[in-house]
């Protein structure tokens, strides 16, 4: 048991397409994960990470007992509150596409999305990122990684006089096929100490 292992974090949400490479393990804590990643903005809810199972279960006449236990079906969810009204952060959840119109004559600056009636989801490869202080007293990263993804097209958009504008961002998660077996949905990290020199 360790003190350092009760973890209290804000969380980093970041995107990227589907097989971007992840950031080196030797990124810090709130570091640059590189160009292929988008962070979006603040949230008002914590992120909560919810992987269920369906079991299947075989018995036989011999035996009083299940004899074998598997999984017939698994779901990976994840979902937040963004706390920020962006439409380009607003077309993951709900599709669409986003543009922006710049101020010119008779013209106020805009930003629009427009959507609906469309069958396809966009996959997309998520990253959530939070961090802890070791017992040597070094900040650490913790990472999860989901390799594909689709938002929830159900995602709620909330107006209120007394709290911001929230958009719920749920993120359910698709099998990367190209992977082994078992390693198929996601990848947790924790850094547990710097590289040595």
């Amino acid at each position: 048991m360790a003190v350092a292992d009760i973890i209290t974090t804000p969380c980093r949400i970041l995107y990227s397409a589907v097989a971007a490479s992840l950031p080196a393990d030797t990124v810090a804590a709130d570091g640059d994960w590189g160009a292929s990643w988008t962070e979006l903005g603040y949230t008002k809810t914590p992120l909560s990470v919810e992987r269920t199972a369906e079991k299947i279960e075989a018995d036989i006449q011999e035996s009083l007992t299940v004899i074998k236990r598997g999984n017939k079906m698994e779901s990976l969810t994840i979902e937040t509150t963004l706390a920020e009204l962006n439409l380009d952060e607003l077309a993951l959840a709900w599709g669409g596409t986003y543009s922006q119109t710049a101020a010119g004559a008779g013209q106020p600056a805009k930003d629009e999305l427009v959507g609906g009636d469309d069958p396809e989801t966009l996959e997309y490869q998520w990253g959530f990122e939070g961090s802890y202080v070791s017992a040597a007293g070094n900040t650490h990263p913790f990472r999860m990684f989901v390799w594909k993804g689709v938002c929830d097209f159900g995602a709620a958009l909330e107006f209120g006089k007394a709290d911001p504008t929230g958009t719920t961002l749920r993120i359910d998660a698709n099998p990367d096929m190209s992977k082994a077996r078992g390693q198929r949905l996601f990848k947790l990290q924790k850094i547990t100490a710097p590289a040595s020199a």
